[in-house]
């Protein structure tokens, strides 16, 4: 199922659409990772013990600031401060990913959120991808993304007919950020996706 969902949503999505010069060259192995998140983030959205809280989301500033770290154990800090915990993670041949949970009400209906930091093993790079259903983070980040460049996204997961995409990238970033139409356990709903990889 994992590598269908990579064949089929995110093989359109290489480094090659800004250039051939992106560090992230030997980090192959972070899309299936996305993908597999993405079909698991919403899974336990009826949390009968998730927090009223408030949801504050990274600025995109800060989003970037973490992608320049190249570290975990400071990303793991940062990340702890806005309310996740971290829930699993996976060693791989060319990175390791460290996946972080969050559970949130908004209107009376739980969630969880989801970001997952992927490193490379030499810590030259690093990506970060965050899921989610409780906000709308179209509406959130795109007016922090006025001085990217806006691209046209030529993704697989763009060509979804359930799927918006919007792609960007400034001299040292590349951010995609996608909404989805999805069937809910609560009825018809978004999901949302944002990534953020220093080139």
């Amino acid at each position: 199922m994992l590598l269908f969902c990579y064949n089929k949503k995110w093989a359109g999505r290489k480094p090659e659409r800004v250039g051939e010069n992106y560090k992230l060259n030997s980090m192959k192995a972070f899309l299936p990772t996305i993908c597999l998140m993405f079909l698991t983030a919403f899974s336990s959205q009826a949390q009968t013990n998730a927090p009223a809280a408030t949801n504050p989301f990274p600025s995109i500033s800060t989003l970037t600031n973490w992608a320049s770290l190249n570290s975990q154990s400071q990303f793991d800090i940062a990340i702890r401060a806005v309310g996740f915990k971290f829930e699993v993670k996976e060693p791989g041949a060319e990175s390791t990913s460290y996946t972080y949970i969050r559970k949130v009400t908004v209107n009376e209906v739980n969630y969880t959120d989801r970001i997952v930091y992927r490193i490379t093993n030499n810590n030259s790079a690093s990506i970060i991808s965050l899921v989610t259903a409780s906000t709308d983070l179209v509406s959130l980040y795109t007016p922090q993304l006025a001085t990217f460049k806006n691209n046209n996204c030529k993704t697989e997961m763009s060509k979804d007919k359930n799927t918006t995409c919007s792609c960007y990238e400034s001299v040292n970033f590349a951010i995609d950020l996608c909404d989805e139409r999805v069937k809910l356990t609560m009825g018809d709903g978004n999901k949302y996706f944002v990534s953020v990889a220093k080139k």
